[in-house]
């Protein structure tokens, strides 16, 4: 084979990976991981006060599964006088799995969430809270299986 032909060939080659390429990226879907991105960094104020506030404890938020429930874990004097909260897993690959779980005012310290409400896949879980005026803010990756 001459080199003129081995030419053709690495052009042909590369033409061909150049429209595979092409082809995968308009496949892709490019979800935003938050609808809301622009309120939420305008209040990451509170975000940033509730992330030092957790810190400063000597507890943390503990995720875990435990089975059949995902048990979330929350320090008990955190909740002593919970004015409001909520529990939100983002699927990082596909937006319509997102739940939202608003805490409750019974003070309970531990969630449970039962694997069978939640899809399988791999997730952002953000828990936010307010206790007594004082915010509170734990996010951590997640896979469920």
């Amino acid at each position: 084979m001459n080199w003129g032909n081995r030419v053709i060939i690495i052009l042909i080659l590369f033409v061909a990976g150049f429209i595979s390429m092409v082809y995968i990226s308009m496949r892709q879907t490019n979800e935003v991981v938050d609808a809301n991105y622009y309120e939420r960094e305008m209040k990451y104020q509170q975000v940033i006060d509730g992330k030092k506030n957790l810190l400063s404890l000597y507890d943390s938020v503990s995720i875990k599964n435990d089975g059949g429930v995902i048990k979330i874990a929350f320090p008990p004097s955190t909740v002593a006088r919970l004015d409001s909260g909520s529990i939100q897993f983002m699927k990082l690959s596909n937006s319509k799995d997102d739940k939202f779980i608003p805490m409750s005012d019974s003070k309970a310290d531990l969630y449970q969430v039962p694997l069978s409400y939640i899809a399988r896949g791999f997730y952002k879980i953000r828990v936010e809270w307010s206790n007594d005026g004082k915010p509170y803010y734990h996010e951590q990756n997640f896979n469920i299986q």
